[in-house]
């Protein structure tokens, strides 16, 4: 594929994706779960109860940037990017894979799009609970974009990102300061009048 070009290739997701299977082992890793909204979150904090093994030693690695996804779960959005910056570990019922090099926001948005859903429901297998495995994953096809268009994207919309996140600590910084004033203003030991507005 000449990544140079602008013309965009239609493909198959197994020529572009690779699966994962390497194993926990003896590491300690945190477990992590995919839920609807496209990223991979940590167990403990969004379920409240351990809903995993205490051996995760078969648990399968899950890279920064790399997807994982719950083959009878898939239908219904179970299916997630590590957005942390460390490792981290799915159940060995899990299917992980990687993407090339600086396609990972494509494929979060990819991921999400209508047409790979109906992909997902055309091609998930079981007359009794429907099951999409790595091999059936990797005969979707994707219009694939070349990598300068996905580096320009990606500048972008990393921007985006990294103006969203001073904005949410902004936000947080202004609450505290909500929080720590108004109980104050309520009980007369701070008065709106003692505010300098020339400030």
């Amino acid at each position: 594929m000449d990544n140079a070009s602008d013309s965009w290739d239609i493909v198959d997701l197994g020529t572009v994706t690779h699966e994962i299977r390497t194993k926990v082992k003896e590491r300690c890793l945190q477990v992590l779960s995919a839920v609807r909204t496209g990223s991979l979150v940590l167990s403990e904090d969004y379920f409240t109860k351990q809903v995993y093994s205490k051996d995760i030693g078969k648990y399968i690695v899950v890279e920064p940037n790399e997807f994982a996804y719950n083959p009878a779960r898939v239908n219904i959005g179970s299916l997630g990017i590590n957005g942390f910056d460390f490792a981290g570990c799915v159940s060995p019922v899990y299917v992980v894979f990687r993407v090339e090099p600086e396609y990972h926001h494509f494929f979060s948005f990819f991921l999400r799009s209508p047409n790979f859903q109906e992909e997902v429901r055309v091609r998930a297998s079981g007359s009794v609970r429907q099951s999409l495995s790595y091999g059936d994953f990797a005969l979707i096809q994707v219009t694939y974009p070349p990598l300068d268009i996905v580096q320009e994207f990606n500048y972008q919309y990393e921007g985006i990102l990294e103006t969203t996140r001073q904005l949410n600590l902004e936000n947080a910084r202004l609450s505290e300061t909500r929080d720590s004033l108004l109980p104050r203003l309520m009980s007369g030991e701070l008065s709106v009048s003692d505010i300098d507005h020339d400030k």
